[in-house]
């Protein structure tokens, strides 16, 4: 579930109230591509500025402590960012926000720093319909299917957003209603569906889409093995 945090500024006396997700079922796809893109963002920003004083300050006795508070301030700056894409406020609205409000907004979304753990589902509801994931058989009709989605994955470090950008057309091809044949004109809107699929929905996907690969790549092996023998 997620929860909700009024945020008091000085010119507003009513506050301001919006939701915070707490787990993954309360962020789609597509919220947290944007918010994982501020936080990779970030990260290599960080990590730049991190290579640039170290080099700069090696002789110095304190260049870990330099470090340090290089790695502190860049922080400080993450969870300004984070807060204000979570609630919609801008940066100079946000320079009236009490920081206490800011680091609780930041210490209720900690959760969804945490590695997510699969249930095995099988199947998930959008928008009244319910869509299945292939059967674990991948029977021949969808074989195919499968081996055209897990060839996107070719394409994950050319995209902002990384596997994120992939999952939706990856999960538009493979998962269908009951009564659904594969139709490849319906794949671009089936993706731009899909993103609005929550985040523990996608990662039961991607836990699934792996453990199939993973299948296929040992038959694969064994059946190469059998062939150099005979």
């Amino acid at each position: 579930m997620s929860i909700t945090i009024s945020i008091r500024q000085e010119t507003d006396k009513e506050g301001i109230a919006f939701d915070i997700p707490t787990d993954w079922e309360d962020i789609t796809l597509e919220h947290w591509s944007k918010l994982s893109t501020i936080i990779k963002k970030h990260q290599k920003n960080s990590d730049l500025r991190k290579e640039s004083h170290k080099d700069k300050y090696k002789d110095f006795d304190d260049v870990e402590k330099i470090l340090e508070d290089v790695e502190f301030f860049d922080n400080i700056a993450l969870n300004k960012d984070i807060f204000c894409f979570l609630s919609g406020l801008s940066k100079d609205d946000m320079k009236r926000v009490d920081m206490k409000q800011v680091n609780k907004v930041i210490d209720t979304i900690g959760a969804l720093t945490e590695d997510y753990k699969p249930k095995g589902l099988k199947s998930f509801e959008l928008d009244g319909e319910t869509y299945y994931f292939p059967s674990e058989a991948l029977r021949k009709n969808t074989y195919g299917d499968f081996i055209e989605s897990t060839q996107l994955d070719m394409t994950i470090e050319h995209m902002e957003n990384g596997r994120f950008d992939v999952l939706p057309e990856q999960m538009a091809i493979l998962c269908r209603r009951i009564d659904e044949e594969y139709d490849d004109e319906a794949i671009p809107e089936k993706t731009k569906k899909f993103k609005k699929l929550t985040m523990d929905i996608v990662y039961e996907f991607a836990f699934f889409l792996t453990i199939q690969s993973n299948k296929l790549l040992k038959i694969s092996n064994m059946y190469s093995e059998r062939k150099e023998i005979v």
